[in-house]
C-alpha cells in the first residue's frame, strides 16, 4: 500500500474553522447561531429542495435558536454568477448565511457572503485570492455526498457573459464557519443523483492522490476516501434509503475527498469536464464520472504505483505474478466497473455526437479556463494528448 514519504518538508493545510459530522450534525446550527448572537438568516438553497421539505431540518434548527429564516430558492444545478448577485442582494438583512443543498447551493452561499462585504463587482472576485475581505458568519450543509464543497474555498459558476464558460472564484475568505455533514438529509437522494454526486467525489479523491501538488496529508484522505466510495457507493445508489450506513460513509467520502483536493489541486478531468458540461448542458459530477476512467487511463504510465495504489482502495485483488503496471491498469478497468453498476455511461457518445473538430475546440476550452488543473496532472498533455483522451471517451471502453 501507499507510503506517506518523506515529512522533511512543511506543508499547509487549509480547511474551515468547525467541522460537526454524523447523523444529527445540523444540529449544530443552534449554537453557531446563538454564539454569534444572530436574529437572522439567509438560508440558500434551490426550489427543489425548499419545496421537497429537505431544507426543514436545518430552518427549524435556526429558528429554534430564534432566529427569522428567510429562504432564498434560486439556485439552479450548474449556478450562475447571477444566482449569487441576486442572493447578495439579500445577505445584508441578515446576521447568518447558511448554504443547504449540493455544491450549486454551498458554492452559492459563499460567493453571495462574500459579495455583500465588497462593493467590487462579481467578476473582479474571480481568479485566487480576489476576495479583499472576510464574509460574515458563514454555515455550509451538504445535502449530497459528493462535491465536497462544504469544506473547500473554491465556487464554481457559469458566465453568461462569457458563453457560459465556468469561472472559478479561489479564497481563504469562503472557507465556512461552519461545515455541517449530517448523512441524514442525503437519505432521499434519488439513484441517478447518488451516483452522479458519488463520481464526483471520487473523481477528487483520485485526482487529489495523483496530483503533482499532493502531500502526505492529502494522500491519507484522498486514498480512504478512494476506499469508502468503492465499499459504499454501489448499496448507496441501489438501496438508497434502506441503507443508512452506505449513505453515511458516502458523506465522509465526500467530505475528506474535498479536503483533499483543496490542499492538493486536481488534474486532467476537471479541465475536460469544462466543455463537455457546457456543449452537453452535463451535470459536474456526471461529467466527471464518464471521463474519469479515460483520463485515468491516460495517467498510468506516469504513476505506476499511485495507481497501483487505487487498484487497491478500489477492492482489487492482485494477481499472483502480476506485475505492477498490470495491476495499476485494473484501477481503469475498476473504474469502468464501478460506472456500469450505477448505471452511468462508460462513453460521451452516449451524451452526444462529437467529431475532431469538435474535440479540438473542447481543447481550447479546457486550456484557456482551466489550464491551472492540466499542470497540476501527473502526466504532461498537450492539446494533441486531449484530443486524443476525448477520442478514446467516445470510443468507449
Amino acid at each position: 500500500m501507499f507510503s506517506l514519504g518523506s515529512l522533511s518538508e512543511t506543508h499547509t493545510v487549509r480547511s474551515p474553522a468547525h467541522v460537526e459530522y454524523g447523523s444529527g450534525a445540523v444540529d449544530a446550527l443552534e449554537p453557531f447561531a446563538s454564539e454569534h448572537d444572530a436574529d437572522s438568516a439567509l438560508l440558500v438553497t434551490d426550489g427543489e429542495l425548499a419545496r421537497s421539505g429537505v431544507i426543514d431540518a436545518p430552518r427549524a434548527r435556526l429558528e429554534s435558536a430564534g432566529l427569522d429564516v428567510e429562504v432564498y430558492d434560486g439556485v439552479a444545478p450548474e449556478p450562475k454568477l447571477s444566482m449569487a448577485e441576486a442572493a447578495a442582494e439579500r445577505v445584508a438583512d441578515h446576521d447568518l448565511v447558511v448554504g443547504v443543498g449540493g455544491g450549486s447551493s454551498m458554492d452559492t452561499a459563499k460567493l453571495a457572503a462574500a459579495l455583500a462585504v465588497t462593493d467590487r463587482p462579481v467578476r473582479d472576485l474571480l481568479g485566487t485570492d480576489n476576495v479583499p475581505a472576510p464574509t460574515g458568519p458563514l454555515a455550509l450543509v451538504p445535502t449530497t455526498a459528493g462535491t465536497g464543497s462544504e469544506v473547500t474555498d473554491v465556487g464554481v459558476f457559469a458566465d453568461q457573459r462569457d458563453g457560459g464558460v465556468k469561472k472559478v472564484v479561489f479564497s481563504s475568505q469562503l472557507f465556512a464557519d461552519l461545515a455541517a455533514v449530517d448523512p441524514d438529509l442525503t437519505k432521499t437522494l434519488p439513484p441517478g443523483v447518488a451516483a452522479a454526486t458519488g463520481l464526483d467525489a471520487l473523481t477528487h479523491a483520485i485526482e487529489s492522490y495523483v496530483s503533482l501538488l499532493r502531500t502526505p496529508y492529502t494522500d491519507t484522505l484522498a486514498l480512504r476516501a478512494i476506499e469508502l466510495v468503492a465499499e459504499n457507493l454501489r448499496p448507496a445508489v441501489t438501496q438508497g434509503p434502506a441503507n443508512d450506513a452506505a449513505r453515511a460513509n458516502m458523506s465522509l467520502a465526500a467530505m475528506l475527498a474535498g479536503q483533499a483536493f483543496v490542499n492538493s489541486g486536481l488534474g486532467a478531468v476537471h479541465a475536460l469536464t469544462y466543455p463537455l458540461g457546457m456543449e452537453c448542458d452535463l451535470g459536474h459530477g456526471l461529467a466527471n464520472g464518464v471521463l474519469l476512467p479515460h483520463v485515468m487511463r491516460y495517467n498510468v504510465p506516469a504513476e505506476v504505483e499511485r495507481f497501483a495504489d487505487v487498484a487497491a482502495a478500489l477492492g482489487v485483488e492482485r494477481r499472483s505474478g502480476e506485475s505492477e503496471r498490470a495491476f495499476a491498469d485494473r484501477s481503469v478497468d475498476a473504474t469502468f466497473d464501478l460506472l456500469e453498476d450505477v448505471d452511468v455511461p462508460t462513453s460521451i457518445a452516449a451524451v452526444g455526437e462529437f467529431d475532431r473538430e469538435t474535440f479540438a475546440a473542447f481543447a481550447d476550452v479546457a486550456f484557456e479556463h482551466s489550464e491551472h488543473n492540466i499542470e497540476r496532472n501527473p502526466r504532461e498533455m498537450d492539446r494533441e494528448d486531449v484530443i486524443a483522451v476525448f477520442e478514446a471517451a467516445a470510443a468507449g471502453r
